[in-house]
């Protein structure tokens, strides 16, 4: 994204409003201050930003003036030193930033006096010693960033109390930009494919991460290659020559096992499977005494009647074998029915996933014995994948492909967006620092990745820079989440990439929390940059008050108004059903956009000695 930043579309919010946060005061600051009541002592009340204050005067003022007060003190008692004389009404943001550099004694330069007035009119309190650290930041900005921008970075980072350095600045302006993550990962790839002095096994690792990330349904489209796979060598779909051929590649590549023959492709392996799938059930049930056996049959029909994934006519099929006891091989004849219908559905409902989260591919790999963890099912696809794309006809793929973009809803979203996150490695500190269960895959994680790599001193320049580069974007979206009492932002990028197309979607989600430290769903604003391969640069904006949603969606297209018209009654109704009521959608132009941000600033700004406030 190029034209569109966090703050264009942001200047109007819920109400038409925007709201100043007040930094906390402390000594040695300079803050402006208008008298709004005398009192005996050399007391006053002061209004300072948004606050009032009661603070000790080191001089007697005038009740109505306003000045620049320098914090002396802030206990016992909060005592001000003037700094200015009163300010004359009317007097223009860069008159009072020259009063304020002369009576400082700060040089007048011009990047001292953006500085001095960008504060003024933020109303943030500042000191002496932050305006020469600020004014030197802005002597070493790179051409492509305006000194707008990066006072915008600044004030973030002196909010937050982050150290005011060059490095600290370009981690959040990175973190502050729509660009999307595709480019800076695509580069990082690049250089390190090019480079030879990386440590294979660390190289190989990444660009295999990298691939993951760049792939996000290659899991789906791999389950339904091996559901096929596995229809195919079950029913006898193929000449036998053709099974044989697809059965010596399955065991080759170790998805099945060595015992695998045409006459019984899926023989019960005993290998342990993922608590609560289907290898593991049937696991349970070879492995109960005979006093077990009935309790067994009774959680297996409880099981099969649960699973959200498969039809009427396959749980019947299922139970119909539970209910005979007696029959031999009943052990065999359950895995292949079983290993049928979850075939099957790793065709039909590729997204669809049970209590416990799992896919019916998931299961599927589970009794080929394969699906001891998450971390072997998906090793288990990703052969499947391997031995799909080296075979000379990608007729497979092609299918699966299709299957998968027949199925592509909210959940297959929902599943891509994790699966990206997960492989980035945004959250890796967070799960160091809470001694998780996780801890063992970070490993697998981009972001350790890359630090890992980091501290590697003899690689290239080209790949450390280009590393950094992902690093700082990364770190930038992790400073820029941040709290404020109740209030909540959180900031994803999640580059997506299926089936050729790419889309980078930047999120940013801002909220509050409830007392029971729960987000509050009744209330929350989430706006989605995007940048599509057909409709380019989209932004949506998605406002929820009282559980009522209003969409507003930006692109310079249009035709999208009409076209929204035709989903309108669909996500009514999927909003309703999950106790949501839409209110409306709004189109807009990026044009049409910025005209109303302007017209809104002009109605809603008053000048206050001089000082633009916007209300």
């Amino acid at each position: 994204m190029t034209s569109t930043t966090f703050s264009t579309i942001q200047t109007q919010n819920a109400s038409g409003t925007a709201s100043l946060k007040q930094a906390p005061l402390r000594e040695g600051q300079v803050v402006h201050g208008t008298i709004k009541k005398l009192y005996p002592n050399q007391t006053a009340e002061v209004q300072i930003g948004n606050q009032k204050v009661i603070a000790k005067l080191e001089t007697p003022l005038k009740a109505g003036d306003s000045h620049f007060f320098q914090v002396e003190k802030m206990a016992p008692e909060l005592q001000l030193k003037i700094v200015t004389g009163p300010l004359t009404e009317g007097k223009s943001l860069a008159q009072q930033g020259q009063q304020l550099l002369q009576a400082m004694n700060l040089p007048k330069t011009t990047e001292m006096q953006a500085a001095i007035q960008y504060f003024i009119k933020q109303q943030l309190p500042v000191s002496k010693d932050t305006l020469m650290q600020v004014e030197q930041l802005l002597k070493q900005l790179p051409k492509d960033i305006t000194i707008k921008a990066a006072l915008e970075a600044i004030q973030k980072i002196v909010e937050m109390k982050l150290p005011l350095t060059a490095t600290m600045l370009q981690t959040v302006m990175s973190g502050k930009s729509t660009d999307g993550l595709h480019s800076v990962l695509q580069n990082f790839q690049l250089q390190l494919q090019q480079d030879q002095t990386v440590v294979p096994i660390l190289k190989n690792n990444i660009l295999q991460n990298l691939q993951k990330i760049a792939e996000p349904f290659n899991g789906p489209v791999a389950g339904a290659i091996l559901g096929k796979q596995i229809d195919v060598l079950q029913n006898g779909q193929q000449p036998l020559a053709s099974r044989i051929l697809m059965l010596q590649t399955l065991k080759g590549a170790n998805v099945l096992p060595a015992t695998a023959s045409p006459t019984n492709p899926i023989p019960i392996t005993g290998q342990s499977a993922m608590v609560n799938s289907a290898g593991d059930l049937l696991l349970k049930f070879g492995q109960a005494d005979p006093l077990e056996k009935g309790q067994m049959l009774d959680q297996l029909r409880s099981w099969i009647n649960q699973q959200p994934s498969l039809t009427t006519n396959q749980k019947s099929e299922i139970l119909a074998l539970l209910k005979n006891d007696n029959q031999p091989n009943q052990l065999q004849v359950l895995n292949n029915a079983l290993t049928k219908v979850f075939a099957e559905q790793s065709q039909q409902a590729i997204f669809s996933k049970d209590l416990n989260g799992l896919t019916p591919k998931d299961h599927l790999v589970s009794l080929l014995g394969k699906g001891s963890t998450m971390e072997t099912v998906a090793q288990t696809l990703q052969q499947i994948m391997n031995i799909a794309s080296s075979s000379t006809s990608n007729n497979s793929i092609i299918q699966a492909e299709q299957q998968v973009i027949q199925q592509l809803d909210g959940k297959a979203f929902e599943h891509a967006m994790k699966e990206v996150l997960k492989s980035l490695g945004f959250g890796y500190e967070a799960k160091l620092a809470n001694n998780s269960d996780e801890i063992r895959q970070l490993a697998s994680q981009l972001k350790p990745q890359i630090v890992e790599l980091l501290q590697n001193q003899s690689i290239s320049t080209a790949v450390k820079e280009s590393a950094e580069a992902v690093l700082v974007r990364m770190n930038g979206l992790q400073i820029l989440s941040s709290e404020n009492g109740p209030q909540h932002q959180l900031l994803m990028q999640v580059p997506l990439e299926f089936l050729g197309k790419k889309m980078d979607a930047t999120l940013e989600w801002n909220g509050r929390m409830k007392e029971d430290g729960k987000i509050d769903s009744d209330f929350a604003r989430i706006m989605f940059y995007l940048q599509l391969d057909t409709l380019k640069e989209t932004v949506v904006d998605m406002q929820v008050q009282n559980r009522v949603v209003s969409i507003t969606l930006y692109n310079n297209d249009t035709q999208l108004g009409s076209l929204s018209e035709k989903f309108k009654e669909t996500l009514k109704v999927g909003l309703s059903s999950v106790g949501y009521q839409l209110s409306g959608i709004f189109v807009k132009t990026f044009e049409e956009q910025k005209l109303g941000s302007a017209l809104n600033a002009k109605a809603n700004t008053f000048d206050v000695q001089g000082v633009d406030i916007r209300i």
